[in-house]
């Protein structure tokens, strides 16, 4: 399977959704806009990570030069540090709204019942069934 597949198969199984890849040709020929939204969000859920991975280790090595360095250079250490943290902040919001857009992609592909995207939880769960079955029929 291809890099892109796999990162979108990852961020809907984090969803609770399951991705069938054989359905990806199908659904984008019926779906052509629905497809390309969940890719777009997945992808930009993709970036979003990138980007927090990186100023998340940017901070802490500023917070560790802040540790050893002297006062001088600590005010020029902190508006560094405030940047990273504004990144950050528009970074993890980014991330946010595309995990809501991947989620409302993800339920509308599987309500559009074409196999790409499916809810393997859609059935009842075991214990759903047993107390069903445990109720009695008059």
């Amino acid at each position: 399977m291809s890099d892109y597949l796999d990162v979108l198969r990852h961020l809907t199984h984090q969803e609770g959704y399951a991705l069938d890849a054989d359905e990806l040709d199908h659904t984008c020929a019926q779906h052509p806009d629905s497809v390309c939204a969940l890719l777009s969000a997945a992808y930009i859920i993709a970036a979003a990570d990138a980007q927090i991975t990186a100023l998340t280790a940017a901070a802490n090595l500023l917070c560790t030069v802040h540790a050893d360095d002297n006062a001088d250079s600590v005010p020029s250490l902190r508006e560094r540090l405030d940047r990273v943290a504004d990144a950050l902040t528009r970074a993890l919001a980014r991330r946010d709204n595309a995990t809501a857009r991947l989620r409302q992609e993800c339920a509308a592909l599987t309500n559009l019942d074409t196999g790409f995207i499916t809810r393997p939880d859609a059935s009842p769960r075991p214990a759903d069934r047993t107390e069903d079955s445990a109720s009695p029929t008059h």
